[in-house]
């Protein structure tokens, strides 16, 4: 069984659960794990404003989670509650908490999980920079098993433009585009697809969310949004259960156009770092239909500048 990818882009702490969640969104709002979701998770690597990294979002096409929707950026209009937040500002607020922006490094586990329960391994390395000019770039390269080591996915997403992605197969010696109907294949195996994993959606444009009801789940009291594609897509509709004190999803459902729930999401283990911020440890994929499922650990991340070397042709085939 082949790896998964996750978006990077939280590796602030939550802004690693958000990328996710960001991932998660997309395609189906659809690992890119950081895989990864996006994601999301949609994994994806994101700093703090105080140029931290941690664990963190989407889901995920990653949100993010890739991993990874842009979850925060989604479209929102209305409010479904009387008084206080609109789903316009809560998703402000996440996205505040789990911007897209940072350079850095991370290791992490991706677990894949059969229908019979059977789990695989994966040690994945994740190189993510950010550009003045706004450009995205992001590169996973699997560590292990010694089947999988040396595979490579990059993507890089310009403002404005949909995202370019290549995968890179050590057993073929050569790289493959991935555009078109195959950014909606499943990634390495994973409950993400290319599309979330390589954050090649724009939560923005395509999703209309409202506020319904506040709940509370596990024992916290969650702000709960759905959002509504603006065009055709996979889902009919996601609801997203985002921790009212921290602005962190909590819980992504994703709806298929049955109205049947197809993917799950969930952001467990929260504990705060040691810059006493909330973040999630454990970022969980559940294809509930299909009975698998996608975990992704964050192992290591370390902050600081990254070669343009590591996003280039001539890497992905080293």
């Amino acid at each position: 069984m082949t790896p998964a990818h996750i978006s990077l882009k939280a590796l602030t702490a939550r802004a690693f659960l958000m990328r996710i969640t960001r991932m998660a969104l997309g395609a189906l709002a659809g690992l890119a794990l950081v895989l990864g979701v996006s994601l999301g998770l949609s994994l994806s690597l994101n700093l703090s404003p105080s140029s931290s990294l941690s664990l963190g979002l989407p889901v995920p096409p990653g949100c993010g989670l890739a991993l990874g929707p842009n979850l925060a950026s989604a479209s929102a209009s209305a409010s479904a509650n009387t008084g206080g937040l609109t789903a316009d500002q809560i998703l402000d607020k996440m996205k505040d908490n789990a911007s897209l922006t940072g350079t850095g490094t991370a290791t992490i586990e991706l677990i894949t999980e059969n229908k019979r329960g059977q789990q695989r391994s994966n040690k994945l390395r994740v190189f993510r920079k950010e550009d003045p000019d706004g450009t995205e770039k992001q590169l996973l390269e699997y560590l292990s098993p010694a089947d999988v080591a040396g595979t490579k996915f990059l993507s890089i997403k310009k403002e404005g433009q949909d995202s370019q992605m290549w995968l890179f197969l050590p057993a073929l010696g050569r790289e493959r585009r991935i555009a078109g109907a195959a950014s909606k294949d499943k990634f390495m195996g994973t409950d993400f697809t290319y599309e979330e994993i390589g954050n090649a959606s724009s939560y923005r444009d395509d999703y209309k969310a409202v506020r319904l009801p506040d709940e509370t789940l596990d024992a916290r009291k969650a702000y709960v949004l759905k959002l509504t594609p603006k065009q055709k897509s996979d889902y009919s509709f996601v609801k997203i259960w985002v921790w009212q004190d921290e602005f962190i999803p909590l819980r992504i459902e994703f709806y298929n156009l049955d109205n049947k729930l197809k993917k799950l999401l969930t952001n467990t283990d929260l504990s705060k770092n040691n810059k006493g911020e909330w973040q999630p440890n454990t970022i969980t994929m559940s294809d509930v239909l299909g009975g698998t499922k996608t975990i992704i650990k964050l192992l290591e991340t370390k902050e600081g500048n990254v070669s343009d070397d590591y996003f280039t042709m001539r890497y992905l085939r080293r």
